[in-house]
């Protein structure tokens, strides 16, 4: 027998010992499996604890360092917190500024532009982490401000991005307004009515923004914010009106991730989403039990082979409003932008609270940002507002409501209440922006009456 015919005879002795080593395997795995489910079904404990010992613990000890991880980060990340100081500020812009929309954009841009985020040693050791920055417009018995609350750390970066827009802005420091405000409901004197605005739709849908506001052929822009500031000019003594935008930088990749999902959808084209992080955690145990078993199970059902859909492709037969949706879509992934959360409350003296005359209008307003085939913000009523299906202590329940509301309003928090959603710079800036020339006439609206010059540098000075 010659050298190769041995080699061949030891490969298929080789082969032999692993097919009975593997159906060997493949009886005990089978009888153990057996004798497990027995054990569950007589004694659930025994069960469990058969299957703990036999490997199971691998997925309990897992799940508790992940959320020892958790706990961990949430301890470092409250110390830092703590020591943390925040301020608010106060941006006036001159009357006659005829800056557009487009600047304020590019404000927010920056904003996304500086936001770094912590390396690993400053987050799990150190707890940073980056602050929410909010931008907000108040009424205070119709006087309208607008108000930036940033970490102090960062007001040299947010003056110097409004100033290279408004190089004549006036930028001061107040005091929160809402400090002044009763934190506990109900209260003797004051009644409040709040809500957050969610979205409908996955985020990666867009809302109406400036540019479809404005004309095509004279390139004006109907300000829609217009009627929002007009509202909150009349109100009376007694009452405010607070519009907030919590803004936290975010991972752009997971932002175009999700717009890219809603493209291949419309496409009709198949895009497996990853999973999230608990997801990997939970399935990391599962797999290395399936890779296990691929052991002494190599040979598996046949993979069929997907039938391709007869027909031309979806992406050649979608309508006009599907095509522009899937254009605002495109146009949207490519922006940067924040994960956001939208609150307003009016808060008023009881005597005074008039809420179908304010809050009517202002959600009136805020539907202009909608379209029935892409994106809208609505009024979380399910929260804020009564729920009719529990009559039992509404009262009790409203006010805790209440007092829950205006505590997350005062701390900016990007997470208390409903989950937070990306909007683009270009959708931030349409929300929130300064007034545009002429088209906002309220008249308690703070703006600088003249630009500011510096003195002649002849100037006679008297000889003191």
């Amino acid at each position: 027998m010659g050298s190769e015919a041995k080699n061949r005879t030891k490969i298929v002795r080789f082969y032999d010992g692993m097919k009975h080593a593997i159906l060997a395997g493949s009886m005990f795995l089978f009888d153990y499996l057996n004798q497990l489910l027995i054990a569950i079904g007589d004694d659930p404990f025994t069960g469990m604890w058969i299957l703990f010992r036999s490997g199971g613990w691998i997925l309990f000890l897992w799940i508790g360092l992940w959320i020892a991880r958790e706990l961990w980060l949430e301890h470092v990340q409250g110390k830092t917190a703590a020591k943390k100081q925040f301020i608010v500020l106060r941006v006036t812009v001159p009357r006659a500024t005829e800056q557009t929309v487009k600047a304020v954009e590019n404000i927010f841009s920056v904003f996304a532009g500086a936001a770094a985020g912590p390396n690993w040693t400053e987050k799990w050791i150190k707890g940073e982490y980056q602050s929410p920055l909010s931008i907000e417009i108040v009424s205070l018995e119709g006087d309208v401000s607008y108000c930036v609350r940033i970490e102090k750390r960062l007001k040299d970066l947010v003056e110097a991005a409004i100033y290279a827009q408004y190089p004549d802005a006036d930028i001061d420091i107040i005091q929160d307004y809402v400090d002044s405000a009763p934190r506990q409901y109900p209260d003797e004197t004051y009644d409040l009515w709040g809500t957050e605005l969610t979205t409908v739709k996955s985020d990666a849908y867009p809302l109406k923004t400036y540019v479809d506001f404005t004309d095509q052929v004279s390139g004006e822009m109907k300000d829609p914010l217009a009627v929002v500031l007009e509202n909150m000019s009349r109100l009376g003594p007694g009452e405010q009106l607070w519009y907030q935008i919590v803004m936290m930088p975010t991972d752009q990749k997971e932002a175009r991730g999700r717009a890219e999902a809603e493209i291949s959808k419309i496409k009709g084209e198949e895009k497996k989403s990853s999973p999230s992080f608990m997801e990997q955690v939970l399935l990391f145990p599962i797999e290395i039990i399936g890779n296990i078993l691929s052991i002494f199970f190599p040979f598996g059902p046949e993979k069929k082979e997907e039938k391709k859909k007869d027909g031309p492709p979806k992406i050649t037969t979608l309508s006009p409003g599907e095509r522009l949706v899937l254009e605002s879509i495109e146009r949207k992934m490519p922006k940067i932008g924040f994960m956001c959360k939208m609150r307003v409350i009016y808060l008023a003296r009881k005597e005074k609270m008039q809420r179908p005359k304010v809050v009517t209008p202002f959600l009136g307003a805020i539907r202009q940002f909608n379209t029935f085939n892409m994106q809208s913000l609505v009024p979380n009523s399910k929260k804020i507002g009564m729920n009719n299906a529990f009559w039992f202590y509404k009262d009790q329940r409203n006010n805790a409501r209440k007092t829950r509301l205006i505590a997350a309003f005062a701390d900016r928090s990007p997470s208390v209440g409903l989950a937070p959603f990306f909007l683009s710079t270009e959708e931030l800036s349409t929300l929130w922006h300064f007034p545009i020339l002429l088209q906002v006439k309220a008249p308690l609206l703070r703006r600088t009456q003249s630009k500011k010059t510096d003195a002649p540098a002849n100037i006679p000075y008297a000889d003191l």
